[in-house]
């Protein structure tokens, strides 16, 4: 199963994301969600193997350059076995993309944890949404409007929006978010992001899970409110920001709430797939 995760910062005009939606109807939209506090949008589609390039093509026209002018684009190729994604079809992605967006395009194969990929991928998360860091491009384009499209290639992950309550500064989000997920944090196979203080004074953070499995998103979360209180914060209200398996929710229910929750017990795990209620 391929994943393609659009993540497009500034978030896209709500007229761009209605388009997405309708012509992503015929794959499977997992999600898309607008975020102001985060200041990008997530778009995630289930699609083949073999249609990875035409489903990536009517993404970008869709989107098409007039809406590219001043963000920032990363789209995460996501793959059980990342490598079954080949280095010429990751090429045409990326001339595709370019030629749409009129923008330089940065390419990486994540081979390690969300926790040190956190200083290693060419587009990283700042104050302001999506940012370019120390990469060359693979496809330069002089002159572009853009501020750059980011091809990721890896195994999939999960990404999660979390918020602080009680007043931090930004050197105690940093602080935070090195010790929660980072290269030489506890859990290496989350990455924690320090985005920016919201107008009620919360401090967001995004969240990504490389491994559900060894770094469950309810131990992230855990730590990263336990961390907070040491600098008078908590936890507060948070959302997901990507799809997620039902795994991770059924993992919540067993470690807090002592349930002994199986898939078949989740009435939509019986659903024929693609049925519609009238």
């Amino acid at each position: 199963m391929l994943l393609i995760r659009l993540v497009a910062s500034p978030t896209l005009p709500p007229a761009a994301s209605d388009a997405l939606r309708r012509r992503l109807a015929d794959g499977e939209l997992l999600a898309c969600v607008n975020d102001p506090e985060v200041n990008a949008t997530f778009v995630s589609v289930k699609t083949g193997d073999d249609v990875l390039k035409t489903t990536v093509a009517i993404m970008a026209e869709t989107i098409g350059s007039t809406h590219a002018v001043g963000r920032a684009f990363r789209f995460e190729l996501q793959h059980p076995d990342a490598k079954k994604i080949s280095d010429d079809v990751l090429r045409s992605v990326a001339v595709e993309l370019q030629g749409s967006f009129r923008a330089s395009v940065y390419i990486a194969r994540r081979a390690v944890s969300a926790g040190r990929w956190t200083t290693m991928r060419p587009m990283l998360w700042a104050a302001d949404g999506l940012a370019l860091g120390d990469s060359s491009p693979a496809l330069p384009f002089g002159g572009s409007e853009s501020s750059g499209v980011a091809i990721e290639v890896g195994t999939p992950t999960v990404i999660a929006k979390a918020r602080l309550v009680g007043g931090l500064t930004q050197s105690q989000m940093r602080s935070i978010a090195a010790a929660t997920g980072g290269p030489e944090s506890g859990l290496t196979e989350v990455g924690a992001y320090p985005i920016t203080v919201a107008r009620d004074e919360a401090a967001i953070f995004v969240l990504e899970l490389s491994d559900i499995k060894r770094a469950p998103l309810h131990r992230a979360l855990t730590l990263l409110d336990i961390e907070a209180r040491r600098f008078g914060a908590h936890l507060g209200l948070g959302s997901l920001l990507s799809n997620a398996p039902l795994e991770l929710f059924l993992d919540v229910l067993a470690m807090h709430m002592g349930l002994d929750v199986a898939r078949r017990q989740v009435i939509e795990t019986h659903l024929q797939a693609g049925a519609a209620s009238p």
